[in-house]
């Protein structure tokens, strides 16, 4: 069975470097939005009158968390699901590539849903921040705590919807090797080339 399992093998392997190198590396994307949650906060701190559109735009990347909170959670059902429904005995279910497959796409499930709870637990702090009066001292006491709260819910967030689209390749790779090892390499390819990257206007 062990040329069934190295596509799973690998389809992981590119995985854990990719984000081992978005967390030592965030990428140029990753940066340049990270300062323009900060360049917003000090901006709307900085205007009169903002308070009300400080919290909507909080409250709209909270409902973003919750949509990928939810949608992980659903995924994590159905997987738990399929694993119960197909239990094999553990000598020969271990030498799966269709259950070690399953097993790490829970493991990436769970890590989102983790994250996405984790920033709307950011999201939540900071919306107290934004929320506050301008020009109050309150608000200037509590600032960088916004700032700090804003850069922590986006790369958490960044990270919830990076582990829910490396679910994808794995899906595949448990059903067709050979398929599913290319749509991670095209994956590998279009977060680096795509998503990580910062196009400026």
């Amino acid at each position: 069975m062990d040329h069934q399992l190295w596509p799973v093998g690998l389809t992981l392997s590119l995985a854990l470097v990719y984000f081992a190198k978005q967390w030592f590396w965030p990428a140029p994307a990753t940066r340049q939005h990270e300062q323009l949650r900060l360049d917003w906060l000090l901006s709307l701190s900085a205007t009169p009158g903002t308070e009300v559109l400080g919290v909507q735009t909080i409250r709209n990347s909270l409902m973003s968390c919750t949509m990928t909170a939810t949608a992980t959670t659903l995924a994590f059902m159905g997987s738990v699901s399929l694993l119960y429904n197909s239990w094999q005995p553990p000598a020969a279910a271990l030498h799966t590539p269709t259950l070690l497959s399953l097993l790490a796409i829970l493991v990436l499930l769970g890590l989102s849903f983790i994250f996405s709870i984790l920033s709307a637990r950011q999201w939540h702090h900071a919306g107290f921040v934004a929320g506050m009066p301008v020009g109050s001292a309150q608000r200037q006491h509590w600032l960088p705590v916004g700032h700090t709260c804003l850069r922590k819910a986006g790369h958490y967030y960044a990270l919830s919807v990076r582990l829910l689209m490396w679910c994808v390749p794995l899906v595949v790779v448990g059903l067709f090797a050979w398929i599913g090892l290319i749509a991670a390499l095209v994956l590998l390819v279009l977060l680096c080339l795509g998503l990580d990257r910062f196009h400026q206007l």
